[in-house]
């Protein structure tokens, strides 16, 4: 089964970094190969959403399921075809008031042969880049916004 764990120092509060990671709408703007990402549910623990994947003329949409514990951890299942298995686990760990220890991990796995080569050539190379995008993310925002000066959704 295909995946990718990473684990990094980031100079940023893991408050914040937990916000980004929660603001899946905002993907598209910054994440690689993302093309749309909409909320489509809300409950008190988190959301449901579509998300669509594109590299070159492939594309894949997928519904996902999000569990939210702020600020520790974020969780993303998913069932939805192209998948057999899918779950990114993402965990957020104060180590000052402004830099964090954040773990992710990808485990997926196609739910057919005719789509394993998607999973090899958009999932598993976008979760290498995760978390750089995301650190990248938190960079351009806090040059313009310092942390706490934003306003919560």
């Amino acid at each position: 089964m295909p995946g990718h764990r990473q684990s990094r120092l980031i100079d940023h509060p893991a408050e914040r970094l937990f916000d980004i990671v929660a603001d899946v709408e905002r993907y598209p703007e910054f994440l690689p190969l993302m093309q749309r990402a909409t909320i489509i549910a809300r409950d008190d623990n988190g959301y449901q959403t579509e998300q669509t994947l594109v590299v070159g003329l492939m594309s894949q949409r997928f519904r996902s399921r999000t569990t939210l514990e702020r600020p520790q951890r974020i969780t993303v299942v998913s069932s939805d075809p192209p998948f057999r298995h899918f779950e990114v686990k993402w965990a957020f760990t104060p180590v000052s008031p402004t830099r964090c220890q954040v773990d992710f991990a990808l485990d997926c796995e196609a739910a057919s042969l005719l789509l394993i080569p998607f999973v090899q050539m958009v999932v598993v190379p976008l979760a290498t880049t995760m978390v750089a995008a995301f650190e990248g993310r938190a960079d351009a925002l806090a040059a313009r916004q310092p942390f706490g000066s934003e306003t919560r959704k």
